[in-house]
Order: structure tokens, then sequence, then C-alpha cells
């Protein structure tokens, strides 16, 4: 029987340990779902719309997302006073709610899902609809607490803007207030008061 050269046979072992290093050396690409941080200046500048606006309405049911129709209360961008939106597509907001909302124009707009009048009322096709910016973030709330500074409690208690400053990057010369509720989730929720930030809003959108 013919001996086989101890080269040839170690040959084809050393190849395959090769090309199994050069697979797991290949770098991996990991897709991170979180927002980046963004600067209220560069949300105004990317935003097709900024304003103050109160939600008067919202269906669930018939669109496949979220639909909120909104009276615009005090506009900085894209939009005018007393103007009506429609904006989505987040579920978390509330009717009678207050918010500065950063949107962008959808480009498609967008349709119930059956013909109007099939299963309810419904705001029909909404052709000029907007998204809030940054997975929800460019919503900030406007809500009453008692949370700022004052010696007095009529001083203490005031109407703000409640933003994650991890996502939405405050300029230094906003005072913040830490958060009246507990929990991981609010650590990086802080307050400021409402007079303040819009006319923070009314500088930097001149």
């Amino acid at each position: 029987m013919a001996r086989i050269p101890r080269g040839v046979l170690f040959r084809p072992l050393l190849c395959l340990l090769a090309f199994g290093l050069s697979v797991s050396a290949q770098p991996q690409t990991v897709t991170i779902s979180e927002p980046a941080p963004v600067k209220v200046g560069d949300l105004l500048k990317q935003a097709d719309l900024v304003a103050v606006i109160r939600i008067v309405s919202g269906d669930t049911e018939h669109y496949t997302s979220a639909v909120y129709k909104a009276e615009v209360l005090q506009p900085f961008k894209g939009v005018e006073t007393g103007g009506t939106i429609y904006f989505g597509p987040f579920v978390k907001y509330g009717l009678g709610g207050e918010y500065l909302v950063f949107l962008r124009h959808s480009e498609k707009g967008i349709e119930p899902n059956q013909p109007v009048g099939v299963s309810g009322l419904d705001y029909g096709p909404i052709p000029s609809f907007y998204l809030v910016m940054y997975e929800g973030y460019g919503a900030l709330p406007i809500e009453y607490d008692c949370v700022f500074d004052g010696k007095e409690i009529a001083q203490q208690c005031d109407y703000g803007m409640k933003v994650n400053i991890h996502q939405v990057v405050l300029p230094q010369s906003l005072k913040t207030y830490p958060s009246s509720t507990k929990g991981s989730f609010s650590e990086d929720t802080r307050w400021v008061r409402k007079t303040a930030f819009l006319s923070f809003m009314q500088t930097i959108s001149k």
C-alpha cells in the first residue's frame, strides 16, 4: 500500500482552518433602532412643520396607523395660526393635550382601510399627513406641574415642556428641572418652563 506524504494530509486541514478564521473575522453589522440625539435648532431646520398644537380628535380604527387631528395654536414653521393638521403615527398622545411638535410631511399621505362610511366615521383620505420626527421624541408634551424654582407654591407651579434630554438636546440657556415622577424612565426627562421654551423657539425661528 502506497504511503501518502504527511504534508498532503495537513494542507486541506490548514485551508479549512484559515477559511473559518477569515469568516469569523469579518465585521458584523449591528442595526440600532434608537433615534439619535438631536439639537432643538437642528430639529427646527429638519422639520417641515413646527407648532404648538392641541389635539381635538384621533382615529386608531380606520387607518393603518394612529391619526390625530389638531388645531394650530402657535406656529413656528410651515403653518398658520388656527390651521388644522393631521399627524401620527404613534399611539400615545392624549386628546385635548397640547404639544410642541416637529413634523415631517409624509410623501404619500394616508387613506382609510375601507371606503368612507363602511365602518363608522373617519377623516377620509388625507393627502397632507405629517409624521412625528425621531420616533415620537419630536412631540413635546405641555403640562402643568409643580417642579420649578421659587419660594412660593405659585412660583413653583407652572406650565412646562417635558423633554427627554437624552434625545432632544437643549441649549444651556434653557434651565431644566427634574421630573416629578420616579423610575429609570424619568432620569432623562426634564422640565422647561413653557414661557422660556417658546421664547427660545421664537428667537431661533426668525
